[in-house]
Formats: structure tokens, sequence, C-alpha cells
């Protein structure tokens, strides 16, 4: 059974080698220590390497030649560990690879029973539908690409969406959300089912358009539409220092936290 940590890491284990998928080039390396998603792009959004364990020395080897492999492509890598698998070990080689510690996340779970039924906004503006076809891919991947402007960052995902929309296929446990504002896609929104739980993931919205409460909107029916059809799994999400507090008000605890090196 798994413990309320190892839920969370599950599950982002799913989403992360979800978009690869559809992706020509891309690859996903694991063993039982850990797992490696190359897009086969420079980006460090898409190019992760995630500890399943704490990392005996033969795996921080491995450790050590998949960021060495990244490098020696000229691609950027992401590490994303529990932080119960966060020893002095583990720190010491990535910084000895040139990676520092960019940011620490909350983990949190939600069970469904517990979700707070909420009244759908009702609006003949804004709609919410979930991404069927690749023009709607697209859509999504504008959104997720405007965070990221004015870097080269942006450049690369636009390759990596235009990729993943010419192959994609709808899949039952990977939904995804956008949403449109007087037919304009503004927000996005994701559901990721495993066997254990449900992940929620890439709550945005354009820069000129918040403040209206349109996250909110699309944070509140992924929480829906699990109350209505996620056969009783819990969910669960990774949180911000600036995004904790909306989580917690949506009766959501911490259950661990999420490091990120870079």
């Amino acid at each position: 059974m798994f413990s309320n940590q190892d839920l969370v890491l599950d599950n982002f284990v799913k989403k992360t080698t979800a978009l690869p998928s559809w992706i020509s080039g891309a690859h996903v390396n694991e063993n039982q220590y850990v797992i490696a998603v190359d897009s086969g792009l420079p980006s460090d959004t898409f190019n992760v390497l995630i500890p399943l364990s704490v990392l005996p020395q033969d795996a921080l080897t491995n450790v050590e030649e998949a960021i060495c492999s990244f490098s020696d492509k000229g691609f950027p890598v992401c590490v994303w560990t529990d932080q119960r698998f966060l020893t002095d070990e583990l720190v010491a080689l990535l910084t000895d690879l040139g990676l520092a510690e960019a940011e620490r996340n909350a983990t949190m779970k939600l069970e469904s029973d517990a979700i707070k039924t909420v009244s759908p906004m009702h609006s003949d503006r804004f709609e919410i539908k979930k991404v069927l076809n690749a023009d709607d891919v697209r859509s999504y991947a504008a959104i997720f690409q405007s965070l990221f402007e004015g870097s080269p960052e942006k450049e690369v995902l636009i390759r990596l969406f235009d990729q993943a929309a010419a192959s994609f296929s709808a899949h039952p446990h990977q939904q995804w959300f956008i949403g449109l504002l007087d037919g304009k896609a503004v927000s996005t929104g994701c559901l990721i089912e495993t066997d254990s739980s449900y992940g929620i993931y890439d709550v945005m919205t354009r820069q000129e358009y918040r403040g209206r409460g349109l996250g909110s909107t699309m944070f509140g029916y992924l929480l829906q539409r699990i109350k209505e059809e996620g056969k009783g799994k819990p969910c669960v999400l990774q949180a911000s220092s600036d995004g904790i507090n909306i989580y917690r008000k949506a009766g959501f605890h911490e259950v661990g936290e999420m490091v990120v090196f870079e």
C-alpha cells in the first residue's frame, strides 16, 4: 500500500512520462531507483530525472551518467526528488555536476469524499472543454508557452508541442482541458489518473486574463470531475508557496515536499 508521499510521487511519474509518449525521439529510462525522461530536445521542462528511493552508491553512478548524457548533448535537465530521498551524497553529486536547488513544492492530498461541491460557473462567455485533437493541443500549448515569453525555452516548447500535437491521441487516464473566454483559449488544467490517485497539474491562465477567477474556476472544475468520476481515489498535487493557501482552503493537507534542482 502506498504512503501519502508515494501516491504523489507515483502520480508525478505518470505525468512526467505522459507527454514524451507522443514525441518522436523522446525516451524514458527506468530502473528500481531512478527514472530519466529525455524529450529529445533541449528543454529543462521536459528533460527530467526522478529518484524513486534513497539512492545507493551504484544508483548515484546511474544518476551521474544520466546527467552527463544530457550535458554531452548540450541539453539542460531538472532533477525532481522527494525530500525523503534528499541525502547529503545526492546533493553533493548534483552540486558537482552544476545543478543547484531551485525550488521546493509542498506535496498535498485530498480524499475524494472530502471534495466540496461547488456550483459551476454559469457564463455564456467562459467554457471548459477537453482536449480532443491536434488543434486543441496547440491551444493548450500556447498558454503553457506564454509562461516562457522571451526565453529560449519557449522556442523549444513550440517544437516539442508541435510534435506532440501531430501524434496526439486521447487517453482516458490523461485528461487535458482548456478554458475558453469568448472562444479564445485562456486557461488550462490537467488530470492524471493512476491506479491509486488523481493528480491535478498545469492550472494556468494567460497573464493578461489573470485576476478574473478563471484559474480558480478551472481548479474547481477539475475537483468536481474527480468527485463525480474518480472512483473514490484521492487527489494529489504539488503547491508552490504562492498557491498553497488556495489548496488548503479547498481541504488539501501537506504530506511532504518535492525539491527541484536545475
